[in-house]
């Protein structure tokens, strides 16, 4: 359903920038307004938003613990009422009942994005302040089931159980443990461009360059919660890899941050919008099951330091040439291989209560696979898999499947569907193990 939805919502803004294209109007706001509606009726549609949730899209205003907010916002997808601004069409929505947020752009250029990126820092700041505010003077405990999963993920440890154990955290973990609950519950951020950068190295570049220029005095610039969900402009696309959905590793606490795309814009659009419905009405949503996924190509490594008293992001770009950057839309999906020696110790797990003692003595790992327990150790927590758990290393998941081949390598997944699917295609024999850890 998925893709057919995306063809759809992709064809009628491409007929309808093209309309208006054709129009010759004297002002460019009213350009721009003919612009944002097409983006506003093509969310809006019965292909895209589940019906009877109450979802709709409109213009106007952010309010938040009672202040409107003054920044207009073109588009956003909302839940319920809201309240009506005077006798025009705009409408004030507060925080918690605002999904997503859309800048519109009929030509994306440095100055336009680096001001949608600027409007739209301003509001998540706000949103930050908002949500402490809950939680220290409502004792607000927001669920952490979402951020903690990733949490894990990116650095292969336990997240805290509740919010206030935050602090329990290294400073370098609790910068990024903050930002990913963040992503978990402000609204998604979208600045959709209709035109604009004609390479996808461009559109990466200027993105860099905002970063790199927009700094206070004391160096301060924008931190991972300011930055946008997605970015389009023609075909290419920048996306915030915040787990909802999109989410790459290089490894144990090495985590991509922000990647790009040069293919299928509303595909990508349509995949956080429906991510974000999800987790905020906890339904599914009809995901197609197939072994392919996004091509997306690193743009920027992010890493929790503390300097000082100072504790902030430290960001290391990937600037590959046009030519580099050209390959295929989608490629395959596939679970994480284990080695022999990482799959032994996932059996040992299992019949040790579903966790591995580091303290245990493991030289017959060296002796039997040439493999040191630490470096073992890095290739199950490198999986995205696994975490080290105050010395003990077990599954992130409360379910995981293993499928162990003849030769006693193998692979782990979360999900069993897409890798039966992937197994099926191998047509190797195999034995599946589902590890549950309660």
């Amino acid at each position: 359903m998925i893709e057919k939805a995306t063809e759809i919502l992709e064809q009628f803004i491409a007929t309808e920038s093209q309309r208006v294209q054709g129009i010759k109007m004297p002002h460019m706001p009213t350009l721009g307004s003919a612009y944002e509606e097409i983006t506003r009726q093509g969310i809006d549609s019965n292909f895209v938003i589940p019906k009877g949730l109450d979802l709709k899209v409109v213009s106007g205003f952010i309010s938040i613990a009672g202040e409107m907010l003054p920044e207009q916002i073109d588009c956003m997808l909302v839940h319920g009422a809201g309240e009506r601004y005077g006798l025009t069409e705009q409408y004030i929505y507060d925080i918690e009942l605002v999904l997503c947020i859309f800048e519109v752009k009929k030509t994306l250029n440095k100055a336009d994005f680096k001001d949608a990126f600027e409007h739209l820092s301003k509001i998540r700041k706000k949103f930050a302040q908002y949500f402490e505010k809950k939680l220290v003077e409502d004792r607000y405990e927001p669920d952490l089931t979402a951020p903690s999963k990733l949490f894990s993920q990116i650095t292969g440890k336990p997240a805290p159980e509740k919010y206030h154990n935050i602090h329990d955290l290294k400073p370098e973990d609790g910068i990024l443990f903050y930002a990913l609950v963040q992503e978990c519950y402000a609204p998604a951020s979208i600045i959709h461009g209709y035109g604009g950068y004609k390479t996808e190295s461009g559109l990466r570049k200027t993105f860099i360059d905002i970063l790199s220029e927009e700094k206070d005095s004391n160096g301060i610039g924008f931190g991972i919660p300011s930055f946008p969900t997605l970015v389009t402009s023609n075909n290419f696309c920048l996306v915030k890899n915040n787990g909802f959905p999109y989410m790459a590793l290089q490894g144990a606490n090495n985590w991509i941050a922000v990647s790009s795309t040069r293919h299928n814009p509303a595909h990508m659009m349509l995949e956080i919008i429906w991510s974000k419905i999800s987790l905020y009405f906890g339904v599914s949503m009809p995901w197609k099951n197939a072994l392919e996924t996004e091509n997306i190509s690193p743009l920027l490594t992010a890493i929790g330091r503390k300097a000082g008293d100072q504790v902030g992001w430290w960001y290391e770009a990937n600037e590959p040439s046009e030519k580099l950057l050209k390959r295929e839309e989608k490629i395959g999906w596939k679970p994480s291989f284990l080695s022999k020696a990482a799959i032994t110790l996932t059996n040992l797990m299992m019949f040790r209560g579903g966790q591995f003692d580091l303290a245990e003595s493991s030289g017959w790992l060296k002796e039997k696979f040439g493999a040191t327990s630490e470096e073992v150790t890095s290739e199950l927590l490198s999986s995205g898999y696994f975490m080290d758990d105050n010395g003990f290393i077990r599954p992130i998941e409360t379910i995981s499947y293993i499928a162990t081949f003849d030769d006693n390598s193998g692979v782990i997944a979360t999900d069993r569907q897409m890798l039966d699917l992937w197994l099926e295609e191998r047509g190797q024999d195999f034995v599946i193990s589902v590890f549950a850890f309660v």
